[in-house]
């Protein structure tokens, strides 16, 4: 049995990202298992604006749990780090706590949000670079396992970044599900040169707005979500394929794009 393993800053964020390729990947008979760094404590908080700050954490905690079961997600391990001090934390320590749990899981492919964190949020870009630093180190810790070259040439592992295209943020931003801004920067995406995974999830849309609606907290962000009549982001969802086992991977001008993790 394939794994994959799913590392993001906060509940919501494997929803709203990759939510339908983890179904699509679970029904063909994958293993999925998610690190979450952070239990959300000072996102929005919806319909319980009248409750202390303090028990939002719990609250989001309880919803990503929900939002697992309706994906399918076999294990989620929250790392505790408080939200919006990832980008503060100490050298080394995050890096160390996934790469643990890469030594843990052994998956073959991990999935992460890309450099600019898809919405430019300081936490999603923090995740980008320390589950990048920790594959690195579990590659060559598979490398080293392994030996034998030719063997571990087949099982290598994948390292993705899950992204939003230049062309389709350019089209969301015009018909309003994305503001002109996020963080206090333009919302850019990747450039589209950059895409090599494009995965067909419309079987699986209903899944993946059923997972959103779990995160009740963060309805105002997953209703604008869902108000287009045709959101494109429920039909396909886009990687980059970062890392083969130790090796780096760049799009070239002559690379096709692949429809498969």
């Amino acid at each position: 049995m394939k794994r994959l393993l799913l590392v993001f800053a906060h509940p919501d964020d494997e929803s709203f990202s990759c939510g339908g390729t983890v179904a699509k990947y679970v029904k063909a008979g994958w293993n999925v298992d998610l690190i979450c760094a952070t239990r959300g404590e000072d996102g929005s908080r919806g319909p319980y604006i009248d409750l202390p700050q303090d028990q939002l954490g719990d609250i989001r905690q309880k919803e990503l749990q929900k939002a697992g079961i309706t994906l399918g997600i076999n294990s989620i391990t929250f790392l505790g780090y408080r939200d919006g001090t990832l980008s503060s934390q100490t050298p080394g320590t995050l890096e160390d706590n996934v790469y643990k749990k890469m030594e843990e899981f052994v998956p073959d492919a991990v999935i992460t949000m890309d450099t600019t964190g898809i919405s430019n949020h300081p936490d999603h870009i923090k995740m980008c670079f320390v589950t990048t630093y920790a594959f690195q180190k579990y590659a060559a810790w598979i490398k080293e396992k392994l030996k034998d070259q030719q063997v571990a040439a087949q099982i290598f592992p994948k390292l993705y970044y899950a992204c939003m295209p230049e062309s389709l943020c350019v089209y969301l931003k015009k018909k309003k599900p994305l503001s002109s801004e996020s963080f206090g920067k333009p919302w850019r995406g990747t450039p589209d040169k950059y895409v090599t995974t494009v995965i067909n999830i419309m079987k699986f849309a209903s899944t993946k707005k059923k997972a959103l609606t779990s995160h009740i907290s963060q309805q105002e962000d997953i209703n604008r979500f869902l108000s287009m009549p045709s959101q494109p982001l429920l039909k396909h969802e886009y990687f980059i394929l970062r890392m083969y086992g130790t090796t780096e991977v760049f799009m070239g001008k002559h690379d096709r794009v692949s429809n498969a993790l």
